[in-house]
Formats: C-alpha cells, sequence, structure tokens
C-alpha cells in the first residue's frame, strides 16, 4: 500500500521537475539529422521532435522524407536524392546479408553526399544549441559538431544493439540479448550464446569498417578536415541514446547507463474516428469483424510473390470477417469481395478500433509496438531485418503467432487465422500488455524530453558520461583478470601435479630400497 501511495507522488514530482526544467532550458534550436534511413524510423523521430516543439524549442529536420503537411517549430530539409531505401531490391528473394553488400556503397557515401548538399551546407551556417542524431549514416558531421562544441544526441529507433552499444555507453551482454538477426529464443542454449557472441563481434567489426571508410570518402571529398580527430572518436562523445524501447516491457530485461533514455511508444496515441467512407465500411462487418493486414512502409506490398499472393486471396476471401489490406497499388486482380485495399490507412485508429479482431503484421518494431499499446494481437509474417525477432517474442509472450513465408499455404495461414481470433487468450495477454505500456510514470514524450532539457540546461551533461567508454573491452569485461586467472590456476594445477609426481616417485623409490635391502 505504501508503494502504491507513492508511485502518484512521485509522478508529480518529476512533471514538475519536466516543467521547471522547460523554463530553465529556455527555447532552444535544435538539429535533428535523420536523412537516410526508413520512413516508419522517421515517424519515431518525427514523434521526439513535436514534443519537443510543443515546448517552445525551435527544430531544423533533415530527412529524406518529405511531409505533406508543416508543423508548428519543426523546420524539414529535404534531401531525397541522398537515400538509400528506393535501391531496396526485392526483400522476399533476398538475404539481410545480400542486401547490404548490394547497398554497402551507398552505406559508405550516403553521409558525404548529405552533408555536401546546398540546402545542408546552408543550414550548417547558423547556430545551434544541441544536435540530435541517427546513430548510423550521419557520422561525417560530427567534424561539424566538434569544431562548434555543440553537445550531440543519439536517436535510435531500435532496441540498443551490440553494434552500438559504446555509443551508449552501456555493456552489453550476448547471453542476454542476442542480436536480432538470427532471431534466437530465450533462453540461449550454448550454441545460442555462441553464435549470439560471435555475430556480435562480427557487427562490431562491420561498424567499425564502415566508420573508417566514411571517415575516408568524408576527407577525400574535403568535407572534413585534416586535423580532425577520428571518427571512431568522436562518436563516443555523445550526450544521450535515446532508444526506441519500453524499459517495463524488456524481456529478457537488460542493465543500462544513466544516459540511455527509453521512449518506446513515443509515436503511438489513442485512437481516433476513421473516416467516414473507411468507418462505414468497417461497420458492415457486423460481429466478425475486421482483420487488418500490412506489410509496413519499408517492405513493397507489391513485390510479393504470386504464389503468396494467391495464398492470402484464397485465405481472405474464405473468412466471415472483412479484411483492410495495406496495398500500394491501386487495384488487384482476383479480389474477394470482403476485402478492400488501400496504399495509406490510419493504423493507429484502426488497431485501436473496437472491431478490429487480429493484426496480420510484417513485425517491425513500430508496429509490433502500436498493437501492445492498442491491446491488439498479432499473427507475424516477417520479411527482413529485426522483424523475425520481435513476433518469435511476441509468441514467446503468448499475444501473437508467426509464419514463415516458405510454410505459407491455405491450411497453415487459415488455421492460425481462426485460432487467434477465436482463443481469448491471445487477446487478453495483448490487453494485459497494453495496460502495462501505458503504464508509466510519465508519457514517453515528456520523459524524453526532460531528458533533451537536461542536457542543454547542464551544457552536455558529461559528469553522466561512463567510464566504460574510456575503456578496452577487455578491461570492460575482465578479459584480462580472468586471463590471468586461467594461467595462474593452470600453472599452479602444473607445479602442483609436478610436485605430487616427484613426491610420489620419491615415496616409491624409498619403498623399493626399503623393500630390496630388508631381501638382502
Amino acid at each position: 500500500m505504501r508503494l502504491r501511495a507513492e508511485v502518484p507522488l512521485v509522478a508529480v514530482v518529476v512533471a514538475m521537475a519536466v516543467t521547471v526544467g522547460v523554463q530553465e532550458a529556455g527555447a532552444a534550436r535544435i538539429l535533428m539529422l535523420h536523412p537516410t534511413s526508413t520512413r516508419s524510423h522517421k515517424n519515431f523521430f518525427m514523434a521526439i521532435a513535436e514534443n519537443l516543439a510543443q515546448r517552445n524549442h525551435s527544430l531544423t529536420f533533415v530527412t529524406n522524407f518529405n511531409s505533406t503537411h508543416q508543423r508548428p517549430n519543426i523546420r524539414e530539409i529535404f534531401v531525397a536524392e541522398e537515400t538509400f531505401t528506393t535501391g531496396v531490391p526485392n526483400l522476399f528473394n533476398t538475404s539481410t546479408l545480400q542486401v547490404t553488400r548490394q547497398l554497402f556503397p551507398s552505406f559508405v557515401t550516403s553521409c558525404s553526399l548529405t552533408l555536401a548538399a546546398d540546402q545542408v551546407q546552408s543550414i550548417l551556417r547558423e547556430e545551434f544549441d544541441l544536435v540530435m542524431m541517427y546513430m548510423s549514416f550521419t557520422e561525417c558531421f560530427l567534424p561539424v559538431i566538434h569544431e562548434r562544441k555543440v553537445p550531440f544526441i543519439y536517436v535510435v529507433p531500435n532496441v540498443v544493439q551490440v553494434g552500438y552499444s559504446d555509443l551508449a555507453g552501456t555493456p552489453f551482454f550476448p547471453s542476454l540479448a542476442a542480436t536480432y538477426f538470427y532471431g534466437l529464443d530465450h533462453p540461449l542454449t550454448f550454441a545460442g550464446r555462441m553464435i549470439s557472441t560471435l555475430s556480435g563481434v562480427l557487427e562490431i567489426v562491420f561498424i567499425k569498417y564502415l566508420v573508417s571508410r566514411q571517415e575516408a570518402e568524408c576527407r577525400a571529398r574535403k568535407l572534413c578536415s585534416e586535423d580532425m580527430p577520428s571518427l571512431a572518436e568522436l562518436r563516443l562523445n555523445s550526450s544521450l541514446f535515446i532508444t526506441n524501447s519500453v524499459r517495463t516491457m524488456e524481456n529478457p530485461t537488460l542493465p543500462y547507463t544513466p544516459t540511455v533514455v527509453h521512449a518506446g511508444g513515443i509515436h503511438c496515441r489513442p485512437a481516433e474516428p476513421l473516416p467516414e467512407d473507411l468507418q462505414q465500411w468497417v461497420a458492415g462487418a457486423g460481429k466478425p469483424g475486421v482483420i487488418f493486414f500490412s506489410l509496413g512502409t519499408f517492405v513493397k506490398s507489391s513485390t510479393l510473390p504470386e504464389g503468396y499472393k494467391k495464398v492470402l486471396l484464397e485465405v481472405f476471401g474464405s473468412l466471415q470477417q472483412r479484411v483492410l489490406w495495406k496495398w500500394d497499388e491501386d487495384a488487384m486482380e482476383g479480389l474477394p469481395p470482403n476485402v478492400r485495399l488501400s496504399k495509406w490507412l490510419p493504423q493507429q485508429d484502426i488497431l485501436g478500433h473496437q472491431q478490429l479482431q487480429l493484426f496480420i503484421t510484417h513485425g517491425g518494431l513500430l508496429s509490433t509496438q502500436e498493437a501492445s499499446y492498442h491491446g491488439v494481437p498479432v499473427l507475424g509474417l516477417p520479411v527482413a531485418v529485426d522483424q523475425h525477432q520481435n513476433m518469435k517474442r511476441a509468441q514467446r509472450e503468448g499475444w501473437g503467432r508467426f509464419l514463415h513465408w516458405e510454410d505459407l499455404n491455405y491450411d497453415s495461414l487459415r488455421g492460425n487465422i481462426l485460432q487467434m481470433i477465436g482463443d481469448t487468450r491471445f487477446r487478453d495477454e495483448a490487453q494485459r500488455r497494453a495496460k502495462v505500456m501505458r503504464d508509466q510514470p510519465l508519457s514517453p514524450g515528456d520523459w524524453t524530453t526532460y531528458w533533451v532539457e537536461y542536457v542543454l540546461r547542464h551544457q552536455g551533461a558529461r559528469h553522466l558520461r561512463s567510464t566504460a567508454l574510456d575503456m578496452p573491452w577487455y578491461q570492460l569485461y575482465n578479459a584480462d583478470v580472468w586471463a590471468v586467472v586461467v594461467v595462474v590456476t593452470l600453472v599452479a594445477g602444473v607445479l602442483v601435479s609436478w610436485l605430487c609426481y616427484r613426491i610420489l616417485r620419491a615415496l616409491i623409490g624409498c619403498c623399493c630400497r626399503a623393500r630390496k635391502a630388508k631381501k638382502d
């Protein structure tokens, strides 16, 4: 009872700190760099920008996705020609490794191309109090930040990954948090921990190599001065690491340093009424309700192989429910009468609608967070990157299931849909998670704003910086200590064995001599 009484008091105190912090920090000029990423990731950045803009901060947002409307206190700088997302191959028949290999030249050049753009060079002549930047493909901006002595913050539209744990200044344990490329189940077996550890090392090596190539590109284009510190050094000087994760819902839970700020769900919001025509169509579904199917923004739906599309159409057409399908073309041949296509749909308003029965999703992090926020069970058809891991986690937690595309057929898809709609345990668990996700002392927007303004008030808040950033990995994880312990133990064991051998040999020699003397 005492704990319950103190929780509202904590919320009030923190809320007052946020309000006072806003007054002390004043209206800041913030440069936000998100020049090369996906449209869904921009939603996470924009949610942070909108919360800061509401506090009267002025934001200049460099992005590769243009907006359809303007927002108060937010100025967008559009650099569409510098994006690599248009070169992404068909993800249904291309592995993550193949995609990485194909896009690697763009990974190297994208930052320098953005930095060299006229519109970007123009805004860099302005004064800024703070820079907030994507953790990848923005490294060439670090010398500019360094020269101006401006604090900067990493904004990461995903969980803390092993390759970027050094930027967060937090230890990373591959035995707990496996890299999401492999979709390993918890608890990890010995083989799983081996894969997680080795793949994590490879990820770190790859990122360091990528940064070195980006630095060489930046110097070759004369965008980075010759006497600047290396990008590998500059990238460790951030003030905060804002991650798209809800800390109370992480599974497994992980340790963090104070500079890691959890902003998971900052883009989530209560559902609003649907557009009138869509509302009428949804209401016409009656008691069976509606199923929503979307592959997100990164995966182009029209690249779906014909065999998969045929299965989806057959299954959807056999259902009592109406199916709302996000599709990037105007029409589809053989569309059943209970299926409606649309290039754009208000996803959160649909997820929050009382007649929605199931969300069939690619399993992207933002989509699964929105489903969790609105208490909707999910059936995953993951395609690439972190989607398999997200859906495996949903299945393990009891509010979702997933199918591999190669296992997709009429019986498997229809069976899973009917079971998830008919078994109330999936919805019950989803709604329980929604309560947990919403039960926070502050909203993610207020929480994130407080810490951004904390950095502004304390000129970069260097006192939060972890000493782990100054330690080589073998010291941080005591590898040298354990190496010495192992060596000493082995040497001691050898010495003890040798002494025992010598003593035993001497005793046997004495016994033999005594026996021989007795016989003589």
